[in-house]
């Protein structure tokens, strides 16, 4: 982030429907290298005032069909939703349906410390809840269709992490309650509420909320990415719903926030509320971008292996977002890379065959898929153009940068990973399990 702060305010006047000019054909290029050397597949968007500047898509919605991703296609928004669930609070709230004030020992009695715990709370994660996917069977138990009350008993035995109103924790817990607490209020489904509160007064006709992924809805569906695409397991999004489960396009979700931040959706005083006033801060539902120039608000996401991410600037009234269904580089790579073009700046598409680290002839020697004997465990080492990045084949896994400490060593938090090229090995040492595995020959 730190090549932002010295930005100049003077954006781009490109217009849909004009031709491309060598800036879009550039970036183009860009976005397709990705995808290409395997980095991404998914929808981007960039907005200005009301227009879109710039839209592209890459990859499949379904690799074993070859359908393509295209304007429509929709991916879920994972925690995006807390966003778009912070406002159906506030409308609540302006309906008088409920106050910030209230406790959450008004609709769960038996939730630890319910009753010190205040909607306000809840919205800006003050509340010491448990963030129930954390819990080690989740990964398995958000497989299946839950109600709500399997959900209050899937959590309630577990710890309070610290007095409710003493510090900040991200929680999905948290927005899980709202949703509950919601469908309360307004005796209806979540979904339903999201319809008639957002998506019909804004004509959003690709934002809804589904327990499953439908493809003939032309939702994609999500990917590890290692020497081929391995599809994701299956999350049903009944306990995701208010928290991570909509799903959306990449213009729709700019079509959501643009009327937020001008007006359109909430009073200017509800919104107020709900913007964090410091860098990095969490407010209701968003949180605000750790750098200065120019100021802006944020929120990503993961669910299964979609990652999202958005950047709105309500001075310039740009908007940015970013929508995969795959992906081994982190969003906000590609949101700077948005971001800079945007701004007229220059920038160069990364060498996915080097590292900062160590030579581009011993990082070809280095990166590929490495199997285990058996072959029912393996790993894809990859460069995003300046860190080594590793991902196991685990359905959902997410990728990681791994830290060069010398002689073919590289670490990750307890794991190391030390690579012998000319034996085409690699050893995997974390804890007291030590590993062997052996290099693809043919990629």
């Amino acid at each position: 982030m730190k090549g932002l702060l010295c930005i100049t305010i003077v954006l781009l006047i490109t217009l849909t429907g004009r031709a491309q000019t060598p800036k879009q054909q550039s970036l183009d290029a860009y976005i397709d290298h990705l995808f290409k050397n395997k980095k991404m597949m998914g929808n981007v968007e960039i907005s200005f005032k009301d227009s879109i500047i710039y839209a592209k898509s890459v990859g499949f919605s379904n690799v074993t069909t070859a359908e393509e991703n295209n304007k429509n296609t929709k991916f879920r928004v994972g925690s995006l939703t807390k966003t778009y669930t912070a406002v159906l609070v506030l409308k609540a709230i302006e309906e008088g349906q409920l106050q910030l004030n209230d406790k959450l020992s008004s609709f769960y009695l038996y939730v630890k410390n319910a009753e010190k715990i205040t909607i306000e709370q809840l919205l800006k994660h003050w509340t010491g809840i448990y963030n129930y996917t954390e819990i080690a069977d989740e990964d398995l138990w958000e497989q299946k269709f839950h109600t709500e009350e399997e959900f209050i008993n899937y959590l309630i035995n577990e710890k309070s992490n610290f007095e409710p109103g003493t510090k900040y924790e991200y929680s999905n817990t948290n927005y899980a309650f709202l949703g509950f607490i919601l469908q309360k209020i307004y005796n209806k489904p979540f979904a339903e509420i999201l319809k008639e509160k957002i998506c019909c007064p804004l004509y959003l006709k690709n934002t809804y909320f589904s327990v499953e992924t439908d493809r003939t809805k032309n939702e994609a569906l999500s990917y590890n990415i290692q020497d081929r695409y391995i599809v994701n397991a299956k999350v049903n999004f009944s306990v995701h719903f208010a928290n991570g489960g909509i799903a959306s396009t990449a213009i729709e979700v700019d079509n959501f926030l643009t009327p937020l931040f001008n007006g359109k959706l909430i009073s200017a005083k509800s919104l107020e509320m709900m913007l964090p006033k410091n860098k990095g801060e969490y407010g209701m539902g968003i949180e605000k971008l750790p750098f200065d120039n120019p100021q802006g608000y944020t929120h990503n996401g993961r669910i299964e292996n979609y990652f999202s991410e958005y950047w709105y600037f309500p001075k310039e009234k740009l908007g940015i977002v970013t929508l995969l269904n795959a992906t081994n580089i982190y969003t906000s790579d590609i949101q700077t890379l948005l971001l800079q073009y945007a701004y007229g700046n220059k920038y160069e598409i990364p060498n996915s065959n080097q590292t900062d680290e160590i030579l581009e002839k011993d990082f070809k020697q280095i990166k590929g898929t490495y199997f285990e004997k058996d072959k029912k465990a393996f790993f894809t080492i990859s460069s995003d153009g300046k860190n080594m990045v590793f991902q196991a084949s685990d359905a959902g896994q997410m990728f990681v940068r791994l830290e060069y400490e010398g002689n073919n060593i590289f670490e990750y938090e307890d794991m190391e990973l030390q690579f012998f090229p000319s034996i085409k090995e690699a050893i995997l040492t974390q804890g007291n399990i030590i590993k062997k595995y052996k290099k693809l020959s043919k990629q």
